[in-house]
């Protein structure tokens, strides 16, 4: 079942599953645009001049075989590699698109964009507060904080807490990281995303290491990032659960952008299967 069974479309593609490509979106409604994002390693084209808008508040899942070229776009909006070509641009307090330089992860951030990679990066051995806030620890206010540079444990707590019921989730700020679910601990890494107040949250592969119960609390978590303004960046091999959450979906295929759809009901996992293997093309329509 796919996230919206109704939805209007400016452009709308004939044929036997009246599949619709995706709407043109407003200026005022993007968040991040990326021009002519491009990837080379050597001879090798990871990304092949890739034009992507992302809108305000909706959840954009990209999907593609494995070498389509989706975890190089996601490490390049993360500030995690530089681009052989190609300029992003990020809505800024103006309301305006401000072309933006992303060389490290600190300018993602500053730009309003944070990662939860597909290995979470979290230290097992350690307790949720100190995941949630590992390299933005606070320290208390006045001599012990500014001389002996005691961290605010406290704080931390409280404001773990309040990141994962934001979520949907209770966990006690305490626990040690390695002893929760998969899902748990995904939801840690997307708590973590949360503490800096993101635009953008990208999620890449978060269901892979769940339970399928786990699946579902993380899917839930999506949704609820969007409920509360977020704008969301999926990232699965999952066709299902794409067609769960996404708003639009983005398909690449062998470092090239093949078509954007709305997912209004129209669209199934064959439709999707299809474009990404080639069989299926928007010419064909």
């Amino acid at each position: 079942m796919s996230k919206a069974e109704d939805s209007d479309s400016d452009e709308t593609v004939t044929g036997s599953d009246s599949i619709s490509t995706a709407r043109t979106i407003n200026n005022e409604d993007v968040l991040i645009r990326a021009n002519d994002m491009t990837k080379h390693y050597g001879g090798i084209v990871a990304l092949d001049g890739i034009d992507i808008e992302i809108q305000e508040n909706e959840i954009l899942s990209i999907v593609g075989d494995n070498g389509a070229g989706k975890s190089t776009f996601i490490k390049l909006l993360s500030g995690v590699i530089p681009a052989t070509r190609g300029d992003f641009f990020v809505k800024g307090g103006n309301g305006e698109l401000e072309k933006v330089i992303l060389g490290s992860a600190a300018d993602a951030q500053d730009a309003g964009i944070e990662t939860v990679f597909q290995d979470m990066s979290l230290s097992k051995q350690h307790d949720v507060a100190a995941n949630v806030f590992m390299g933005r620890e606070p320290l208390e206010d006045g001599p012990t904080g500014k001389l002996l540079r005691r961290i605010n444990r406290e704080y931390m707590n409280e404001k773990s807490v309040e990141a994962l019921e934001e979520i949907g989730f209770e966990i006690d700020p305490t626990a040690t990281t390695g002893d929760l679910s998969g899902g748990q601990q995904q939801a840690v890494a997307v708590a973590r995303a949360l503490i800096s107040d993101p635009d953008l949250v990208i999620l890449d592969e978060p269901t892979a290491e769940v339970s399928v119960d786990g699946s579902q609390k993380i899917l839930d978590l999506i949704n609820s990032l969007q409920e509360s303004g977020k704008t969301v960046l999926f990232v699965t091999h999952n066709m299902e659960e794409v067609l769960d959450v996404a708003d639009r979906i983005a398909i690449l295929r062998q470092g090239n952008l093949v078509t954007i759809l709305d997912n209004d009901g129209n669209v199934d996992r064959e439709d999707l299967v299809a474009y990404m293997t080639g069989a299926l093309t928007p010419d064909d329509h």
